[in-house]
């Protein structure tokens, strides 16, 4: 994130903030809260009420909405970027493929829909609520085919749960559970019994391993970094650190974090090897 003085703020015009405002949400998965901006733009507070009136209305005009406590992206703004994508490849993308050519971190579609499966619902419901098929005609064909894919694949119901009337749309049928959920290789840890898939098996790994490792959490939280902690580096010695939990070592790149904020990533797969910081890769240390 750029170091800003107050005096380089000052030389920025409203539609440079704005889109400084839009890099910042996109490292934080979410948009970040008024003292948050100003902490890490050094933001002038005469500047910003002589620019914008408010913060609010800062956010009114950068195309962002509240929603509770902070604020975050519309479904909207998610949606259009994740249907450019798809529009661009010509099928839907993957967390990592999305990284590489979407605009948005990962977290911010976690927050709102909880599973990266259920977007081509959500897109289709969002598209015929809004009145957008015509303009996303071509990325609803290829969400309702992803649909109508996973249901064939999923065995048919028993008498005594019979399927749903062909009636239903795909809008507003329930889609069906896979038969049975994917693991990783098992690893014979106590804690964990197959190796992490995603970003929360391996904290959840870590969390396990981290008295033996010499680590002692202080805090986690849901913005960069995820976790403050002690590290031993010596007898009776600790010094506090700042851990960014990944299940590829890269996807710290792609999700466009600062390395100047963060002293260490965790990961199960190490595969950038130029990382400018230090990588703790748990499969090599359970594999010890």
């Amino acid at each position: 994130m750029p170091d800003l003085t107050p005096t380089d703020f000052n030389q920025l015009n409203k539609e440079e903030i704005i889109a400084l405002l839009k890099k910042i949400a996109k490292s934080f998965g979410r948009v970040p809260t008024y003292f948050e901006f100003r902490r890490i733009t050094k933001a002038g507070q005469r500047r910003m009420k002589h620019l914008f009136g408010g913060y609010q209305e800062f956010l009114r005009q950068a195309g962002f909405e509240a929603l509770g406590s902070g604020y975050r992206l519309t479904a909207g703004q998610l949606l259009a970027d994740w249907a450019a994508v798809v529009r661009k490849l010509g099928m839907l993308p993957t967390v990592t493929q999305y990284m590489q050519h979407g605009k948005y971190s990962e977290r911010a579609f976690a927050r709102r829909w909880k599973s990266w499966h259920k977007l081509p619902e959500a897109m289709l419901k969002f598209a015929a609520r809004n009145r957008l098929e015509r303009e996303w005609q071509d990325v609803m064909k290829i969400a309702k085919k992803h649909i109508m894919d996973r249901k064939k694949a999923v065995p048919k119901s028993s008498a005594r749960n019979p399927a749903p009337s062909t009636s239903q749309t795909a809008l507003t049928s329930r889609p069906r559970k896979p038969s049975s959920p994917v693991y990783g290789r098992p690893i014979m840890t106590q804690a964990l019994a197959t190796a992490p898939t995603n970003e929360l098996g391996v904290l959840f790994l870590f969390a396990a391993m981290a008295t033996q490792l010499g680590f002692m959490a202080l805090r986690l939280q849901s913005e960069f970094p995820d976790c403050e902690a002690l590290r031993l580096f010596e007898h009776d010695r600790w010094r506090r650190v700042r851990i960014e939990f990944e299940f590829e070592s890269r996807n710290f790149l792609l999700h466009g974090h600062d390395p100047r904020e963060c002293d260490l990533i965790v990961c199960w797969t190490h595969n950038w090897p130029s990382c400018p910081l230090e990588v703790l890769e748990l499969s090599k240390l359970v594999e010890r």
